[in-house]
């Protein structure tokens, strides 16, 4: 395939980064999540996926069921097969920027490269990227909604093939995450109602995903809302008071480079003129679903957490910045010499990504051993038959993240500690000592 001009530097520079990116995955790591979920799974206990988990605090009939399969195998394997199973999920998001190209192929290439990267530079990804429970829920839940909105960017939407298609799309990111729901919640009526001479279609569209957030927020309500993990006790308007500011300040860092991604989107999507109406509602309803996103977070919990849930934000901001370029076709038509911009705008706004990243990337390069050697032994010590182990825990990676297990002694059960108490039913052991990196 030809590039013309900046295109095949730019193309080079995006493959570049997402190939730096993947190289930390062996640095990916299990949290008490994974083995927990394992320990349960191993031993046949189905009813905690549906009672437990998808029916108590975590109503992702998708994700969980994927996260249980995932959590079988590697019981049954005595691995944590943490690599194969997150290049999986990233496939399966990068596959979703390019799963609707149409014949114009080089330019649409370098969108969903360039979003690709985008997804990856500006803000945390530990949490999101290379930890499993975090990436089952998060990075499904950001590959169906970026397949909802490069399916509107291709212009995909209009035949019933494509209505169907955006339907299963939505309700599939509804079904990965309780942020999943808020956007389908949001994005799906909006959808809708651009379909209004079409009731039938708009039926199809939206019903199937306001169907799963039903479950979703029925399950929220009845085992979140009130529970004694419910820390937060604010209202709705306390909870919304600090969003706005919250937003600037995980994004103000990164105008410049979203600016250019921007501008080089509006160039990749030049010659598909899509709708702009269906592609400004996604960039208009993204920014309420992150900010949706924030609120529910200091109602739950009385702060901004968590690291995961900063990163999809941004992902979401990143794919509203899609959405607006691409809408402006329609507003806006440029001509042969300022397209030629594009590749060189996507090229700048992915450099001033990744200049202060590769420091960060270099330094887990060169821990890449000592990590994956610490925690092959902690494996090996773990299938010993004894009744206790030491776990040790590898030096903290920067971009990959810390691997999130509080230290101490611990003995049987131990629920004072989540994290200790999977680590000894996956083990069987009795007690264990978790040791600080050296």
């Amino acid at each position: 395939m030809r590039l013309p001009g900046l295109a095949t530097p730019a193309a080079c520079l995006m493959l570049a980064i997402l190939a730096l990116h993947a190289t930390l995955l062996p640095e990916a790591h299990w949290r008490g999540d994974e083995f927990i979920c394992s320990a349960f799974a191993r031993d046949g206990h189905l009813a905690y996926l549906w009672r437990q988990r998808i029916g108590g605090w975590s109503p992702r009939p998708l994700s969980e069921s994927v996260f249980y399969v995932y959590c079988r195998l590697a019981a049954a394997l005595q691995r944590p097969l943490t690599i194969p199973f997150i290049a999986m999920l990233w496939i399966a998001l990068f596959a979703s920027t390019l799963a609707s190209m149409r014949t114009t192929a080089p330019p649409r290439l370098l969108a969903g490269l360039a979003t690709c990267c985008m997804f990856l530079l500006g803000h945390p990804v530990g949490e999101m990227f290379y930890w499993p429970a975090g990436a089952v829920a998060y990075v499904s839940t950001l590959a169906a909604a970026s397949l909802a909105v490069f399916l509107l960017i291709d212009d995909r939407g209009r035949c019933w093939s494509g209505t169907l298609a955006l339907s299963a799309t939505l309700a599939a990111c509804a079904a990965c995450s309780e942020a999943g729901a808020c956007l389908t919640v949001l994005l799906a009526p909006a959808l809708a109602a651009l379909r209004w001479r079409h009731p039938g279609r708009a039926l199809a569209l939206s019903l199937p995903g306001l169907g799963v957030v039903g479950f979703v927020f029925w399950e929220v309500a009845g085992h979140r809302v009130g529970s004694a993990e419910a820390v937060g006790h604010l209202t709705v308007w306390q909870s919304l008071r600090p969003v706005p500011s919250d937003l600037w300040r995980e994004a103000r860092h990164l105008w410049p480079a979203r600016l250019a991604f921007l501008l080089g989107m509006r160039w990749c999507t030049a010659r598909t003129r899509p709708k702009a109406g269906a592609l400004m509602a996604c960039a208009v309803v993204l920014p309420l679903a992150a900010a949706a996103v924030a609120a529910a977070s200091w109602h739950q919990f009385g702060a901004l957490c968590c690291e995961r849930h900063e990163s999809l934000r941004q992902c979401w901001m990143v794919l509203a910045l899609a959405a607006a370029g691409s809408a402006s076709v329609r507003l806006w038509t440029v001509g042969d010499r300022t397209a030629a911009f594009g590749p060189g705008m996507l090229m700048l706004a992915c450099l001033i990504g990744i200049v202060p990243r590769l420091q960060p990337i270099l330094h887990d390069i060169r821990l890449m051993d000592t990590i994956t050697m610490i925690r092959r032994e902690d494996w090996r010590g773990g299938r010993a038959p004894t009744a206790s182990m030491q776990y040790y825990l590898p030096p903290v990676a920067m971009v990959a993240g810390p691997d999130g297990i509080p230290t101490g002694h611990f003995t049987e059960p131990a629920l004072e500690s989540w994290s200790a108490h999977g680590m000894m039913l996956f083990f069987h052991k009795h007690r264990i000592t978790i040791l600080p990196p050296a």
